[in-house]
C-alpha cells in the first residue's frame, strides 16, 4: 500500500475569512489560499496542493490547524481522546466477544447475555455455535 503524503497547513482569521498557508511543499513553492469558512478553506488548501504539484486532490492529505495555539491546542486533544475513546471501543469489543466465547462454552446464552449484561441474541452473534 502507497503511503499517503501529508501537508500541514496554518490558517489565520483575517476579518470574514480564513487565511491558509500551507507547508511542507517542495521547495520553490508557496500555498496560500482563504475562504470564509472553515471548510471552505480546508478545500481551498487541498485545491492549492493539487493544483502546484499537478496531482489528483485526492492522493494526499492536508492536515489544517488554526494559527491560534489555545484552538490548535483544543483540537488535538480532542482528536487525541477520539483516538483513545476508538482504541477502548475496539479492546471492549474484542473482550467482549472472548468473554463470550469462554462463557457460551460453559453456559448457556442466556446466561452468558445476564453475566454481561447484554442480550442472549447479541451473544448468540459473538459466540455462534459450530455445528
Amino acid at each position: 500500500m502507497t503511503e499517503t503524503s501529508t501537508y500541514h497547513a496554518t490558517a489565520t482569521q483575517d476579518g470574514a475569512y480564513w487565511v491558509v498557508t500551507v507547508n511542507d511543499l517542495p521547495e520553490g513553492l508557496v500555498g496560500i489560499t482563504q475562504g470564509r469558512t472553515w471548510n471552505e478553506a480546508r478545500k481551498m488548501a487541498v485545491d492549492v496542493v493539487a493544483m502546484l504539484l499537478e496531482v489528483p486532490d485526492d492522493s494526499f492529505k492536508v492536515v489544517m490547524r488554526p494559527a491560534d495555539p489555545d484552538m490548535a491546542k483544543a483540537i488535538i486533544a480532542a482528536e487525541e481522546a477520539r483516538k483513545e475513546a476508538e482504541l477502548a471501543g475496539k479492546a471492549a469489543a474484542e473482550a467482549l466477544a472472548a468473554a463470550a466465547r469462554i462463557l457460551t462454552a460453559k453456559a448457556t446464552v442466556r446466561d452468558a447475555g445476564s453475566m454481561l449484561g447484554i442480550s442472549h441474541q447479541y451473544i448468540a452473534k459473538l459466540a455462534p455455535k459450530k455445528g
